[in-house]
């Protein structure tokens, strides 16, 4: 597939993020009015579906279309905190559509997880865009979809099966980044790879990486934990109308 120069990429990526938009906008409605069960069945296991064909889609261009890829243990395994928010809104989707009875804590710290991942980090990457291996149009594509799928999930979570974040919510995912960067790290370590950019920041202009390696992962830690209580406040908001009305 023809190589794209990184003005068409940026190009091709803000077309789908603004109609990604508008898909956010229509869910969040179509799980606000939509009662019956279902029609929300339906639309759960499409979204399920439409994600893992991202996912085969995002292999299949690297490992056989993009011919300036080369797949690597070092850039390729689903170890950055986006992909981890992917599989976690996924997993939430599942089982809010299937009705399965699992442990409710642990359907919460999934959702609270998903939740801060996508509006978190999945939304900042689609706002500062990071291009390293990104080659041709179906690789920005699939980049856009592994950040926009994150928050289309949680979404239709919350406005479709009234899934809430709530204070618990916020250490639960603070503890669950704080916790999963040890093990990554040990890969990075011993691949000398750089997932959840550990090792040094993304090629990005972003406001979030404060100074080298080091100190940027301290500015992290406050700006994410900050972030999270911000991401709480929506929530907050609602139950004191709530309690007015």
């Amino acid at each position: 597939m023809k190589t794209l120069s990184p003005e068409q990429l940026y190009m091709h990526h803000d077309q789908l993020a603004a109609l990604m938009v508008v898909l956010w906008i229509i869910i969040s409605y179509l799980g606000y009015k939509i009662q019956d069960l279902k029609h929300k069945q339906y639309i759960s296991y499409s979204l399920i579906a439409f994600a893992l064909l991202q996912e085969i889609l995002d292999y299949t261009n690297r490992i056989f279309l993009d011919e300036a890829y080369v797949l690597s243990l070092r850039t390729d395994l689903p170890l950055h905190f986006c992909q981890f928010g992917f599989y976690f809104s996924l997993f939430g989707v599942f089982v809010a559509a299937s009705n399965r009875n699992i442990n409710p804590k642990i359907e919460q710290f999934i959702f609270d997880c998903a939740y801060v991942l996508g509006l978190a980090g999945a939304l900042q990457a689609m706002i500062t865009v990071d291009l390293t291996g990104i080659n041709n149009q179906i690789g920005i594509y699939a980049l856009n979809w592994q950040h926009s799928l994150i928050i289309l999930n949680v979404l239709w979570l919350v406005f479709a099966y009234k899934k809430r974040f709530t204070v618990s919510g916020i250490f639960n995912a603070f503890i669950f980044i704080n916790v999963i960067i040890w093990p990554v790290g040990l890969v990075n370590y011993f691949l000398g790879s750089n997932y959840m950019f550990v090792c040094q920041p993304p090629n990005v202009d972003s406001s979030f990486f404060i100074g080298e390696w080091p100190y940027y992962l301290f500015w992290l830690e406050l700006i994410y934990f900050l972030y999270i209580v911000i991401l709480y406040l929506p929530f907050k908001i609602i139950d004191l109308i709530s309690k007015k009305t």
